[in-house]
């Protein structure tokens, strides 16, 4: 996806990295994808996927996995890739309920949120889309709205 790659060429310093069919392979981190495929699922939501969600969904990743730029590139392409393949949330939701805390989750909800206010406005299909995933985690309705509003 063209938008994807013009991440990916501010990403690399000097534009060299490539990732290779043995890259993708040895990514395990279901975790990780997870939650990237959840950021780009809302980022994608409205149909305005900008600079400034793509920008937080790096910036979310460094700061809440200290991924390296490499990292991001691969977690990004995979999750893209599975975002456009899968049919529905159900097999990464319950990889993130077996994986992680209710107060994990809880910082999930709220990195969503991240990604949809990055652009200044909450769309009503992000707002559905992160509903959706706050009731695939089995988030409590008043959890999901401090979220929102904090």
């Amino acid at each position: 996806m063209k938008i994807f790659s013009d991440i990916f060429k501010s990403l690399s310093l000097n534009n060299k990295t490539n990732i290779t069919q043995k890259d993708i392979e040895s990514f395990d981190d279901e975790k990780i994808l997870s939650i990237c495929i959840f950021l780009i699922e809302v980022s994608k939501s409205d149909d305005e996927y900008d600079d400034l969600e793509k920008s937080k969904i790096i910036d979310l990743l460094k700061k809440e996995f200290s991924l390296n730029d490499d990292q991001i590139k691969l977690v990004i392409t995979l999750a893209d890739q599975k975002n456009n393949e899968m049919i529905s949330l159900h097999d990464f939701t319950e990889i993130v309920n077996n994986e992680c805390s209710y107060s994990e989750k809880k910082d999930l909800i709220k990195m969503l949120w991240d990604v949809a206010y990055a652009d200044g406005r909450i769309d009503k299909y992000e707002d559905y889309t992160i509903r959706k995933i706050s009731d695939l985690l089995y988030i409590k309705h008043t959890d999901f709205i401090k979220a929102k509003l904090r």
